[in-house]
This record gives C-alpha cells, sequence and structure tokens, in this order.
C-alpha cells in the first residue's frame, strides 16, 4: 500500500500563495496602471541580482567549490541569495550535493523519476526531514553558519528593498507587485527549471550516464545554468556554458569580479577533456546509428570508426599533455629568473616546433575521424 504523500504547511502555503498572489495582482496592477519604468527597473534588478546569487554563490561557490571568493562578496551572495526564499546557503548545498551524488536515485531529494512536478516543486513542499549531508567543509565558515542561523529574517530585509523604494516615491502598491510578489515567483520557479526542465527537454552531448541535458533556452532565463549535461559531467566547473558563445551571466560576473581581485582560482576542466567526452558521445550515436545497417557493411565500418576515435583521443591527451608540461616548465623557470635567459629562448623554440607537429598529428587524425563518420552516414544511405 502507498504511504499518503505529508505536506510541509509552511512552504506549502508559502510557494502556492506567491503564485496565486502574482497571478492575481500583476494582470490586475498592469490593467489598471500599466507597467512604469522604474518598477520594471527594479524588478529587473533585484531579480539578476538574487538569481545571481543563488547562480554564482549558492550554487557555484558553495555547493561546487568552483572558485575562492573574498569575504565581501561571500556576504553579499549569501544576503541576496536568502532573498530567494530558497533555504540558507547551508541547507541549499545539503540538498545539492545529494542530488549529484545520487542523482536519479531513490536518494536524488529531486529526482526527475519522480515526475516533472514533483522535480520541480512538489519536493519542496513535502513534509520530509533531510538532514545536513557532506557540507562539513561550509560549516566551518563563520559567515555561513551567520547565514544559516538567520537566513529567513535576512532574506526579508532584502526582498522589501523595493518597499522602501516605493514608500519614499509614493508608489508602494506597483514595487510590492514586480519588485517582490513577482519577483520571487519568478526567482523559484527560474531555480526549478534546472531541476525540472533540464532533465527532461536537450541534448546530452558529454554523457548519457544521467538525465541531466543542455538546454540554450533555459540558459538566459536561468543565469547560464542551463547547459545542466556539462555541469553534470564537470560539476566543479565554475562555468556552465564552457564555450565562449554559450550564454552564462554568471560566469561572465565572475570572470569580472576575478579581473578586479575578488574571486579567483577558478577551476575549469581542460578543453581537450570536453572534446573527447564529446567524441566518445558522438562515436556511441554513430554506433547506434550502424546497428540499422547489414553485419557485413557494419562491422568493417565500426573498426574503422573505433580506430578513427582512439587516434583523435590520444592525438587530444598528448597535445593537452604538451600545453600542461610546457605550463610546468615555465612556472620553474619563472621560478629561477631565468625566464629571459638565452636557455629558455631556446627551449621555447623546441616546444614551438614539437607542437606544430602534434598539431599536425590532431589535423590528422581530425581529418581520419570526418572520413569515419561519413562512411557511416553513407552506408547507411546505401544498406
Amino acid at each position: 500500500m502507498t504511504e499518503a504523500r505529508r505536506w510541509n504547511l509552511l512552504n506549502t502555503l508559502f510557494l502556492t500563495g506567491t503564485l496565486a498572489l502574482a497571478l492575481v495582482l500583476v494582470p490586475w496592477r498592469l490593467a489598471a496602471s500599466g507597467l512604469r519604468w522604474s518598477e520594471a527597473l527594479v524588478f529587473l534588478t533585484m531579480t539578476f541580482a538574487i538569481g545571481t546569487a543563488i547562480s554564482g554563490g549558492y550554487h557555484r561557490l558553495f555547493s561546487h567549490r568552483a572558485y575562492k571568493a573574498t569575504w565581501p562578496v561571500r556576504f553579499l551572495f549569501l544576503c541576496l541569495g536568502a532573498a530567494a526564499f530558497e533555504n540558507s546557503a547551508l541547507k541549499w548545498s545539503s540538498d545539492h550535493r545529494v542530488h549529484h551524488q545520487h542523482v536519479d536515485t531513490e536518494q536524488d531529494p529531486y529526482s526527475i523519476g519522480r515526475g516533472f512536478w514533483s522535480a520541480h516543486w512538489t519536493w519542496v513542499m513535502e513534509d520530509k526531514s533531510l538532514p545536513l549531508a557532506g557540507v562539513a567543509d561550509l560549516e566551518k565558515d563563520p559567515l555561513v553558519r551567520w547565514q544559516h542561523r538567520n537566513h529567513f529574517l535576512i532574506g526579508a530585509v532584502v526582498a522589501t528593498i523595493p518597499l522602501w523604494i516605493g514608500f519614499a516615491t509614493g508608489n508602494l502598491l506597483g514595487y510590492f507587485v514586480f519588485g517582490v510578489a513577482l519577483r520571487i515567483v519568478v526567482t523559484h520557479h527560474t531555480t526549478f527549471f534546472i531541476n525540472s526542465a533540464a532533465h527532461m527537454f536537450g541534448s546530452r552531448p558529454y554523457t548519457d550516464a544521467n538525465t541531466a541535458r543542455d538546454n540554450w533556452l533555459l540558459a538566459p532565463i536561468t543565469y547560464g545554468e542551463g547547459y545542466h549535461n556539462f555541469h553534470h559531467q564537470w560539476q566543479w566547473d565554475y562555468r556552465n556554458g564552457a564555450l565562449w558563445y554559450q550564454w552564462d551571466t554568471t560566469k561572465w560576473l565572475l570572470s569580472v569580479l576575478g579581473w578586479m581581485g575578488l574571486v579567483g582560482q577558478f577551476r575549469r576542466v581542460p578543453g581537450a577533456a570536453m572534446t573527447r567526452a564529446r567524441l566518445h558521445m558522438e562515436e556511441k550515436r554513430l554506433r547506434e546509428r550502424l546497428s540499422l545497417a547489414s553485419p557485413g557493411i557494419a562491422t568493417p565500418i565500426r573498426a574503422r570508426l573505433t580506430a578513427a576515435r582512439m587516434k583523435l583521443d590520444v592525438a587530444l591527451a598528448s597535445l593537452h599533455d604538451r600545453h600542461e608540461a610546457w605550463g610546468q616548465k615555465k612556472m620553474e623557470w619563472r621560478a629561477k629568473g631565468i625566464i629571459k635567459a638565452e636557455a629558455w629562448r631556446e627551449a621555447k623554440a623546441e616546444w614551438k616546433m614539437s607542437l606544430s607537429a602534434h598539431q599536425a598529428e590532431l589535423k590528422a587524425a581530425w581529418t581520419e575521424w570526418k572520413a569515419a563518420q561519413l562512411e557511416v552516414r553513407t552506408a547507411l544511405v546505401y544498406s
């Protein structure tokens, strides 16, 4: 017999109540008074600041330790993040680390296996006690402990900033509707979409070991969090949109803060590792397509496909190792103070020659891989 679901009254009333309030008040206010530019500006500013605090602070800094931040940045992210009303950074990080450790299993707090709406928000409404787990490192941070004790009060103070602006400008109702009620709902559901939509809709270019997907449509409204397949493969990377053209406002903001010296020690997955993971997935898809061809055609092509992929994999790893070794040598020689010496110039010239050879090897491997891809597609046409 299935056990009846029990609900957390406070969470349920808050999540459904704020949604109902926004659904009623926003259309009424727009019909009665329209939207003033100052109301839109406050809404957008509060939404971006608090959403970025969740993405860059709660998620990438505290949950995954993807970079280091000075105390003013940590303090700001903790204060703004509290206004999301998604619990403290400590509890949020605990739940999220458990999600990564047990993704798609019964131990996953918001497993997509229990359905879209369960992963999206009803898991928050359920009366389940999820103890703190795996956050001993965060419990050593006095700022995190302070925010954990006072997160609701801190959140209330920050979230009601628009009311003070509205009081000062004589437009209390307008700022409440857009700057408080609508903002809370938008912050909640943009975060929740990562737990739900990003595990159901999109592509899996790096791994199919879990349900996480890259979804470029989600990226602009989630501050860059839409590239979820990448994130689940390399959760410790400070980026979600790792490629230069992928929308990731959190990554861009952190880069600016890094230039200012406020954050640093960014953790990044090497580009070669990303390419090799994509190649593995591409080979897997091509093999699945080859299963449609006759064995006589598919078997030799499958062997050539594997050989081409392995050759390319080795070439990528070799080039990456060469860059790593050169970087280590530069650090050692710089420490010795001989970075401009004649021996250094000779070593640099030798490295450039070696690099050219590795790049030529990689180019040849890419050519062989593309030829193998074309052979697979041709075989399916004529089989």
